[in-house]
């Protein structure tokens, strides 16, 4: 399968593996429970990024959380 071009907190990137959110995260290896996802301006529940697909041209933003004191 051949990459997809997105867009990833305003960087270009090629996917080579990534059909879902859930496989985007796999691959990128993001860690930790603390983010949100928005694809093409919509927050993605987390429940769904197995089932939400990445396509040519999508747009995504990760936006991380943290605590301190």
């Amino acid at each position: 399968m051949p990459g997809i071009n997105i867009t990833v907190n305003g960087k270009s990137i090629v996917l080579e593996n990534s059909a879902t959110i859930a496989d985007f995260i796999a691959e990128r290896k993001v860690t930790g429970t603390m983010y949100v996802i928005e694809k093409n301006k919509k927050i993605v529940n987390k429940e769904d990024y197995a089932a939400e697909p990445l396509n040519e041209g999508d747009s995504l933003e990760l936006a991380g959380f943290a605590g301190g004191g």
